[in-house]
């Protein structure tokens, strides 16, 4: 089963470019493009853009592997955020549509984006903690209040940046931030004490 240990070891003996590395890449590539595949998806929303943002990301991945620091970030975070910014930037090269209408049943992950980042959940070792630790997000986000939910979803499911959502929801730049951070705390507080009662 694969674990946060897995591709952390896996980037780092990348980043050694001896002999093993380019098999250690390959590895990392088997494992983690799905994921990554899905995130790219979701912020292009063309196959063929997708496919190109994974190819350049690993890529980037590959380039940066040795300034992965295991101690800063989980590795999964580290490559889900070079892939959704280089999404971002084709997103705006190519004229797609930046914005699908937000309804509330974005939330119910048809592609099972959610229930995947959790693959690589750090003590998620069984397929149940997954489920569990998908549903407690799932949750959570609904818990939000409205503008904090959809400002979430719109930035870090259909990848806006600040400035597009600022745009998209025609309000400043700094209120837009705001929610997100407020967003991301309240979710996060949600999440571990969820994670609490569970223990």
């Amino acid at each position: 089963m694969l674990d946060d240990k897995t591709i952390k070891g896996l980037l780092l003996r990348s980043a050694a470019r001896d002999e093993g590395s380019a098999v250690a890449f390959e590895r990392l590539y088997k494992m983690s493009a799905p994921l990554l595949l899905g995130v790219a998806k979701r912020i292009v929303q063309r196959a063929e853009l997708a496919e190109e943002v994974l190819h350049d990301s690993f890529v980037k991945i590959w380039d940066a592997a040795d300034s992965f620091d295991p101690l800063a970030t989980q590795p999964v975070a580290w490559m889900v955020a070079i892939v959704r910014n280089r999404a971002i930037d084709t997103r705006s090269c190519h004229d797609v549509s930046r914005v699908q209408s937000y309804h509330d049943d974005a939330l119910e992950d048809p592609d099972g984006t959610l229930d995947r980042l959790f693959e690589w959940a750090e003590g998620a070792d069984d397929l149940e903690d997954r489920r569990r630790a998908a549903d407690w997000l799932r949750e959570c986000l609904t818990r939000l209040q409205g503008v904090e939910r959809q400002s979430l979803v719109l930035a870090y499911v259909q990848g806006l940046s600040h400035s597009e959502l600022a745009a998209h929801l025609e309000k400043p730049l700094g209120t837009v931030k705001s929610w997100v951070r407020r967003g991301m705390a309240n979710l996060r507080q949600c999440v571990e004490t969820c994670m609490g009662i569970a223990r």
